[in-house]
């Protein structure tokens, strides 16, 4: 289910605690990990937080986390784990719409662990974005546009506005996740975001530095929901939900708790 809250004040905290799982389950996330890299996926086992509480209420959205490895998580989104064993990961992103009206939507390399799926800009919380118990989620969202498009969203002179605004939280049958977007407009058309991703693309490979997104689509606004249906690509169950209320404009405030 997807909410607005843009106008909710937003706090995201950390306990210094790591989630406890049995040992047979543990030798089952270790071997699909494994079994993964062995495939060429470009994956490395770092710290994944994931959320203990989630509530969203009338002014306020307030989200605890716990901590676990990406190996917890993608056996999860991939084998499924046992309930109460879930990684209910935390990511945040970014909905980036060009100055001429179109949204865009990455699609990642073929060397990442989902490769070719249709995703918006975003990712995990890094160490870097922890101060103390508080994740800075600003700084994640603003993190991640940079490394993965070059893009700089604290950038007043070419980002019109950024400000967080939806929050993602998965079904019962989805893998447990809470996600977090900002909905931001940058004053390049899609034309010059498409020629300036393919500059920093090429820089990326010829220096061997690591690579998220093979490339970008860029949908009318008016007809987005369409064009990405029409994209036989993998998605992320957030992708049309979060394009679908970005378009109505409408209020869907809700409390929702794990």
């Amino acid at each position: 289910m997807l909410y607005k809250i843009e106008n909710k004040k937003i706090q995201v905290m950390l306990k210094n605690e790591v989630i406890e799982l049995p040992i047979k389950l543990k030798n089952k996330i270790n071997e699909n990990f494994e079994n993964m890299k062995k495939t060429g996926a470009n994956i490395w086992n770092g710290e994944v937080l994931c959320v203990s509480e989630c509530n969203i209420e009338d002014d306020k959205v307030e989200i605890i986390c716990k901590k676990s490895d990406y190996a917890h998580y993608l056996y999860g989104e991939r084998m499924g784990c046992p309930k109460g064993y879930e990684c209910k990961n935390l990511s945040a992103g970014c909905l980036l719409e060009t100055i001429d009206g179109y949204y865009i939507v990455g699609e990642l390399d073929d060397n990442t662990s989902y490769p070719t799926m249709l995703q918006v800009t975003g990712g995990g919380i890094d160490k870097t974005d922890i101060v103390g118990e508080k994740i800075e989620i600003e700084q994640t969202i603003i993190r991640e546009a940079r490394e993965e498009l070059n893009i700089d969203l604290n950038d007043k002179k070419s980002i019109l506005y950024n400000k967080i605004s939806y929050i993602y939280v998965s079904e019962d049958n989805e893998q447990p996740g809470v996600q977090l977007f900002s909905k931001a407009k940058t004053k390049m058309t899609a034309e010059e975001v498409r020629k300036y991703f393919e500059s920093y693309y090429k820089y990326l490979k010829e220096n061997n530095l690591e690579v998220e997104f093979g490339k970008l689509h860029f949908l009318k606004k008016e007809n987005g929901i369409e064009e990405l249906k029409e994209l036989k690509n993998p998605k992320r169950n957030y992708l049309i939900p979060l394009l679908k209320i970005d378009m109505k404009g409408k209020e869907n405030d809700k409390k929702y708790n794990f």
